[in-house]
């Protein structure tokens, strides 16, 4: 039974590059309480479902301010589809 074990628990470097952020400003937003930890004595962690819900909670919807027109939408202009 070879099964792969995702890790669920990542240390602030590992977790700094999930988010590409220094580690440094991983502990800011921790000390902030943007992000929660798991401390087992002096060892901090963070659980990947807490680093998903920062990323969610701070994703933005793409816009630049430009709809596309009604030509534009239709199929099999060249353009779209």
């Amino acid at each position: 039974m070879n099964e792969a074990v995702s890790k669920r628990l990542y240390n602030v470097k590992e977790a700094g590059r999930y988010l590409g952020r220094n580690p440094w400003t991983i502990r800011r937003l921790i000390r902030e309480g943007c992000l929660r930890e798991v401390r087992q004595g002096r060892r901090v962690m963070l659980d990947i479902v807490d680093l998903e819900q920062f990323v969610e909670k701070y994703k933005r919807e793409a816009t630049d301010g430009h709809d596309l027109s009604q030509e534009e939408e239709r199929p099999g202009n060249g353009t779209l589809g």
